[in-house]
């Protein structure tokens, strides 16, 4: 640590954190009889063996009740020993007799001087403690405490605690060496390695009558492409940052000056607080398996939902190809902290009906979504905002980017098929579609499922494009043809290209046609 800046520099009046103590100096005094040796470090262990070493030979007589030694002492064990000596004819030299024994403690001569120096072991211990524990501030603020409730772990150095919520910018302004950096890469780690085992542990299996492949998903469909997403879930900068958020820890982030909390911020200080319990428990698996836990609460109930593509990543990705950038989300709390006047009102302009439109949030959050249009000729401005609300932070997002898909899609800007000179044809709309893939209208190619119906027909859902069709007929070509067609018309819809016709013969189709 950099003591000469230090000196120099004032810790930030009405800091939430404590000012770190360097050298023991500073801080209320620690007691021995405070701690447990499993709440220490291993020096501290070492110092506190010492002292429980020295009160045992106060009980049993060897020093008195103020650690000085007691000269009239007699160790049994020592004169039986010495009797049996005698008594196989062994005898001490004359000169012997008259030295008189001197004690030599087993531990702890650096604080033994014709008794036990306890003040010097106070101070000493103190001290050390000192540079393990913060100083505990009022019940009610104290972070330590708050931290230590919220993961269910007791840190034995709480200045890694502390160094977990530093950000760069403040250890630069006021002089500290280390900052939440060193321990992110750490928390990283460790974070993707526990989620993945739990994801394993709820959704993998070994299944030991299949000795050529034994570790396999317990439901089909989950392939290492739904498991990847599944883990992305639980890591990404989103579910930390509104985990952090939530239980209140984003609050303790010390930021420099100038600094602004984002989603980054809050996204490093959970990793790097995993990081520190990781070098703080000595990499204890059960404790960081619990730790990691109660952060981010990773809840596989429902696991299907991963299957299916969301209108966020959906929109995300069209907007990326476009534009090379995501959308602006720009998440915010509907309730005011504090604040009893109620949801805040807001207020949009529905393109669709020409004025605004004003109502009051029910969810907890709302969701501000801004993005681009490409140039059109329908009078569209090529930057939009939409302004949401949801119960949850995720729930916002995602009807934010559902009523953004929407609106491109209505006003035929989703893709651009006017150069594909394309009139759909139920007998051929399989092909149709493959070839429009193949010429790169599209990223992915169409993707098919199948549903029993009722004796020989089956139900078909189709999704290409960002769009989705459904089919159904006496067999699985004909349930695909119809699908196929729903998508080309609803495509071409999306492009801004559809004839009433087209409309009605895909319902129609889909309803009378088998």
């Amino acid at each position: 640590m950099s003591k000469r800046v230090l000196k120099n520099r004032k810790w930030p009046e009405n800091c939430i954190w404590p000012a770190p103590i360097w050298d023991g100096v500073g801080g209320m005094p620690w007691e021995a009889d405070d701690f447990m040796p499993d709440e220490l470090d291993e020096g501290g262990q070492e110092l506190l063996e010492i002292r429980e070493y020295f009160d045992s030979l106060v009980e049993e007589g060897r020093l008195n009740e103020d650690y000085s030694l007691n000269e009239d002492y007699e160790d049994w064990d020592t004169l039986d020993d010495r009797t049996d000596m005698d008594a196989q004819g062994d005898e001490d030299d004359e000169d012997d007799e008259d030295e008189p024994d001197t004690f030599v403690p087993e531990i702890g001569e650096d604080y033994w001087d014709d008794g036990f120096d306890v003040y010097g072991w106070e101070e000493e211990f103190a001290n050390h403690v000192n540079l393990l524990k913060i100083t505990p501030c009022d019940t009610q603020t104290d972070p330590v405490s708050a931290v230590r409730r919220i993961i269910g772990y007791e840190f034995i150095n709480e200045n890694l605690m502390r160094q977990a919520f530093t950000r760069r910018a403040f250890a630069v302004q006021y002089g500290i060496d280390g900052c939440s950096e060193e321990l992110e890469f750490l928390g990283d780690a460790v974070l993707g390695m526990i989620v993945t085992k739990e994801i394993v542990k709820q959704l993998m299996t070994v299944d030991t009558i299949c000795p050529e492949a034994p570790f396999r998903a317990v439901r089909h469909g989950y392939d290492e492409g739904v498991l990847s997403k599944i883990r992305s879930s639980f890591i990404s900068k989103e579910y930390l940052a509104g985990r952090a958020e939530k239980l209140g820890l984003d609050k303790y982030v010390l930021y420099g000056s100038g600094e602004e909390p984002t989603e980054s911020s809050r996204e490093d200080m959970m990793e790097a607080l995993i990081g520190a319990v990781a070098v703080d428990s000595g990499w204890n698996q059960e404790v960081l398996e619990g730790v990691v836990d109660r952060l981010l609460c990773i809840q596989l109930t429902y696991p299907d939902r991963f299957l299916k593509e969301t209108h966020y990543d959906l929109f995300n990705a069209w907007h990326q190809k476009h534009f090379g950038c995501m959308p602006e989300y720009e998440i915010y709390p509907l309730y005011r902290e504090g604040s009893k006047s109620g949801p805040v009102v807001h207020t949009e302009r529905d393109e669709s009906q020409g004025f605004a439109v004003s109502y009051r949030g029910r969810g907890r959050f709302g969701c501000s979504i801004r993005f681009f249009v490409p140039d059109n000729d329908k009078g569209v401005r090529t930057s939009q905002r939409f302004d949401v609300d949801g119960e949850t932070r995720s729930e916002a997002r995602e009807e934010a980017a559902w009523r953004a898909y929407g609106f491109v899609v209505s006003k035929g800007l989703w893709v651009n098929l006017k150069d594909a000179g394309l009139i759909p044809d139920l007998e051929n709309s399989i092909n149709q579609l493959q070839e429009l893939y193949q010429k790169k209208y599209f990223d992915k190619a169409p993707e098919y499922t199948f549903e029993p119906w009722h004796g020989d027909e089956w139900n078909c859902e189709c999704v290409c494009g960002g769009v989705n069709g459904f089919g159904r007929g006496v067999g699985k070509t004909k349930a695909k043809k119809k699908a196929a067609y729903m998508v080309l018309v609803r495509l071409l819809k999306a492009a801004g290209i559809c004839e009433e016709s087209w409309e009605k013969k895909m319902w129609e189709g889909f309803v009378t046609q088998s």
